[in-house]
């Protein structure tokens, strides 16, 4: 069945079906970040992707801790902190220690940053319209679907799945 202009006749990953769900949503994700980044390499602007949310996040409030960006963005404590520490190098945040909690530190935008929030807010119009127009092409469910496979695997995880299915199977040798 032909998906995308990729037919199981000439793209082995759609060929393999659901067997490859992670690799063929991996490889959808890099063409994504890589049509992303040429964006930003074309308009002349020192941005990486992986910035966006904690950018997006903090020029939206004053200044949060890395436990409350984790939380807020749904991503792992460590994905926070390299990507602080990154927009940290390039002077777009400052960190400073809490005043009611030594043990933690706030993140805020530096000034710097706020300029390149501002300056970006074109670009990422164009991003949403973008989006947009391919989720038209999915008559509006493409971010519905995303949306379903994330509960679905918060719900229960493909390591969950994947395990009781061999376990239930476990007389199939391996």
């Amino acid at each position: 069945k032909a998906y995308l202009g990729m037919t199981a006749e000439t793209d082995y990953i759609v060929k393999l079906g659901t067997t490859a769900l992670a690799s063929r949503l991996r490889r959808l994700l890099n063409r994504l970040l890589a049509d992303g980044e040429l964006v930003y390499k074309n308009l002349g602007i020192d941005f990486k992707i992986k910035w966006f949310p904690v950018l997006h996040l903090l020029a939206n409030h004053s200044s949060m801790t890395v436990t409350e960006m984790a939380e807020a963005l749904k991503m792992a404590h460590p994905s926070i902190i390299e990507i602080s520490e990154d927009m940290k190098k390039e002077k777009l945040v400052i960190s400073r220690f809490c005043c009611d909690d030594k043990r933690k530190r706030e993140i805020h935008l530096t000034g710097k940053g706020r300029r390149l929030y501002s300056r970006l807010q074109p670009v990422w119009t164009a991003f949403k319209e973008a989006g947009a127009d391919v989720n038209y092409e999915f008559d509006n469910d493409f971010l519905k679907a995303v949306g379903k496979l994330e509960a679905a695997i918060e719900k229960k995880s493909m390591h969950d799945r994947i395990i009781s299915i061999l376990e239930k199977n476990k007389n199939k040798k391996i």
